[in-house]
């Protein structure tokens, strides 16, 4: 590691340090340093002195290295667990921000509606859905840009669009909007703010689109919808926010809003004169099924004109011209200022990829970085997960042992989980899978979310224990009877029986062998080796490892281990059997289900 190679010289000072009965054993590199003053001999190197001695500077093992990936990537294998644990997390994170997706999603998906006009020879074909599942599952089993991926995903249930909407199955309304996620992940929060806003998937989805200025003689005021949103969902939330997430009350015990009925008045008047791009006049619907591609302009003729007054007193001037884009501008800046942003922002990013219920601290240290990432940059990307995934809290032993830390996995990232550790692969390198199975199994898609308000809100609660210890549990809000059913019988279709994907025509009447080779497969074949009977120890602890960062415990592998000694195994198909049975039996351990 970096941090610790190029420090020259450490002085540790042990301040009042007393033994007292047995000696305990420290490990230097991993925490444990409460009392320690430590200083460096030179202030070349990055990072600080601490470094050495708290855990940024440790290289994990392997359950630690598997640990790491399950919060910074959707899915991985052991030669993703062997780089971390060599690498070590800080260089692991630094080369995941210079790798590029193999293609735009956007881009696929022209090429599959080409296939489609071309084969039918129709050149006004539509382009539907299939061709946007099937992109983003090529560019999730293709490029390498895994934390790219994890992160475009949280952000995804975050600033919220669905296809369960007005531009219902258009894939150049999602694929589009996708790559903004994705092209964002490392960039700045303000830029991203703007980029969602000026897409057109979300002035259709949240109505602002063909919004107009007021007229009060026809009753006609601006949409609400993206205003609300905005400030409710993607910047400040609701009530007021101390920096470490914390409510602030007022002085009769309850919590200060951070807006009001006028606020969300006044923020409509900004987001209105947007429109198609593609269109010469004002209020049409989308021209084709291509309108979504480029970002809608602005028609200052149909803006709200005046003074706006926005959050803290700002006030937007009234612009003579009239100046939409600017006033935008202004609007996003009020938001992207505001005190509640960072700790509102960096708690729903712990969630996604840490933890339900982040202490105070840990939002506020992310939160911290959320403001200034040392350089004097706010909302830098890049600093804000850096600071999420290598938080003491993210990383500790003493995290993953408590009872109240961590979180349910996502359905949709169990799913995932499988196709990556055991490398599903065609013949041919091209993937299809538009993943309607994993939707009916589990109510889990990428941009299918039934609301704004994403698959599940952040601050669910479930009744009985988590409510009482006054806890979250975002995940459970989607954790059912039909959905506990449909992961354990899609775990038997996509493991036990191999149909790992939804491999369907691009268009109709296709032939299903011209995409034959698109068909995936799992490759067990590393596992088989360990079927034997003396040998399935070895073989579930390897499932462990990969699957459950080596937290199922011994009792429910010994459980397996016995059930899995009453099958055959002499065959090389019995093998596989074994294998993939002992895969689908510690999948559905409540063990692995709880990513600690």
């Amino acid at each position: 590691m970096s941090t610790r190679i190029a420090l020259l010289t450490i002085i540790v000072f042990w301040q009042g340090l007393h033994l007292l009965g047995q000696p305990d054993t420290l490990i230097i590199g991993y925490g444990g340093y409460t009392g320690v003053s430590v200083m460096a001999s030179s202030s070349t190197p990055p990072g600080s002195p601490e470094n050495t001695l708290n855990q940024v500077g440790f290289l994990p093992n392997e359950n630690a290295a598997s640990r790491f990936l399950a919060q910074a990537t959707l899915g991985y294998d052991y030669s993703d667990i062997s780089d971390v644990t060599q690498m070590g997390i800080e260089d692991w994170i630094e080369n995941q921000y210079t790798l590029q997706g193999s293609f735009s999603i956007l881009t696929k998906i022209r090429q599959y509606h080409k296939i489609i006009k071309d084969s039918t020879f129709n050149t006004s074909a539509l382009v539907g859905n299939r061709p946007w599942d099937y992109a983003w599952w090529q560019y999730l089993m293709s490029s390498q840009d895994a934390l790219r991926q994890r992160v475009a995903l949280a952000l995804s249930e975050m600033l919220v669009v669905s296809e369960l909407s007005g531009f219902g199955s258009n894939a150049y309304a999602m694929g589009s909007y996708y790559d903004i996620l994705l092209n964002n992940s490392f960039g700045n929060y303000r830029d991203l703010l703007n980029a969602v806003t000026y897409r057109p998937a979300m002035g259709i989805y949240l109505t602002f689109l063909n919004n107009p200025k007021s007229n009060p003689a026809l009753n006609q005021f601006p949409d609400e919808n993206y205003s609300r949103e905005l400030m409710q969902l993607f910047t400040i939330g609701t009530v007021m926010l101390n920096n470490d997430g914390s409510v602030i009350l007022g002085t009769n015990g309850t919590p200060v809003p951070s807006y009001d009925n006028e606020d969300i008045i006044e923020f409509s008047k900004i987001f209105t004169g947007l429109t198609w791009a593609d269109r010469t006049t004002w209020n049409q619907s989308a021209a084709n099924d291509t309108s979504y591609i480029p970002n809608m302009v602005m028609w200052n003729t149909y803006h709200e004109p005046g003074i706006k007054t926005l959050l803290n007193g700002f006030v937007v001037p009234n612009r003579n011209p009239v100046n939409g884009n600017a006033d935008i501008t202004d609007a996003l800046d009020n938001l992207f200022s505001h005190s509640n942003t960072p700790p509102f922002v960096s708690r729903f990013l712990i969630q996604r990829l840490v933890a339900s219920n982040p202490s105070p601290a840990y939002i506020n240290r992310v939160a911290n970085v959320f403001i200034n990432n040392g350089q004097g940059v706010r909302g830098d990307m890049k600093s804000i997960i850096r600071a999420i995934l290598l938080d003491p809290e993210a990383k500790s032993c003493s995290s993953g042992e408590s009872v109240e830390y961590g979180m349910l996995r996502e359905p949709f990232v169990r799913y995932v989980q499988i196709n990556k550790a055991f490398n599903a692969f065609t013949a041919s390198g091209n993937y299809r899978n538009d993943m309607n199975n994993v939707y009916l199994n589990t109510g889990q898609r990428p941009l299918t979310s039934p609301s704004v308000f994403n698959f599940f809100q952040q601050d669910y609660q479930p009744i009985g224990a988590i409510e009482e210890a006054g806890l979250v549990a975002p995940e459970f809000q989607i954790t059912d009877a039909q959905t506990i059913a449909g992961f354990i019988n899609g775990l038997y279709r996509w493991v036990l029986t191999n149909d790992v994907a939804d491999e369907y025509d691009l268009f109709t009447g296709e032939v299903d062998a011209y995409y034959a080779d698109e068909v995936s497969n799992l490759d067990v074949t590393p596992e088989t080796a360990y079927t034997d009977n003396d040998k399935l120890h070895i073989l579930m602890d390897r499932l462990n490892l990969l699957l459950a960062q080596g937290r199922v415990s011994n009792t429910s592998l010994n459980t397996i281990i016995d059930v899995l000694k009453q099958f055959p195994n002499g065959t090389a198909t019995e093998k596989q059997d074994r294998t993939k049975l002992g895969i689908y039996l510690l999948m559905s351990s409540p063990e692995y289900l709880i990513n600690r």
